[in-house]
């Protein structure tokens, strides 16, 4: 194995797998620094959707203005019932809500994150290994 990954094709591949990990895990983390900037309000559960495997809750929720937003959001995290109190995290520009999401969605980043960190230091250990000269025998 090791000697395939030291030919040209396989220190191509390490290295474009170590590129693309590390340009993921800036984007997760860049994503998850933006999102935490984003303002909050409490929400109220109006309604659980179920569709297949994954469940959406339809919230609503009070803008600065004074008036209310009402919006479908993924539910990954905990599950929530209706009528309970969520948190909201919404990005608003021009007076106009341009992104939403759940304040408990924060798993979401950290999975992403470990498993991009994961694969990053195993392509930073393998190319290590194909850019390492071979020994030469005594």
């Amino acid at each position: 194995m090791a000697k395939s990954v030291k030919s040209s094709r396989g220190r191509f591949v390490s290295g474009l797998v170590l590129v693309g990990a590390i340009v993921g895990l800036v984007i997760v983390l860049q994503s998850a620094a933006e999102q935490r900037s984003w303002a909050s309000a409490e929400a109220t559960v109006l309604e659980r959707i179920k569709s297949g495997k994954s469940a959406s809750l339809k919230v609503e929720y009070p803008l600065p203005d004074g008036g209310k937003q009402v919006q479908i959001l993924s539910e990954n995290g905990s599950k929530h019932e209706q009528g309970t109190r969520v948190t909201v995290r919404y990005d608003l520009r021009d007076g106009r809500v341009v992104d939403a999401a759940l304040a408990d969605n924060d798993q979401v980043f950290w999975v992403l994150g470990v498993m991009l960190g994961v694969v990053a230091l195993g392509s930073l250990g393998m190319n290590l290994i194909a850019w390492t000269r071979a020994r030469r025998p005594e």
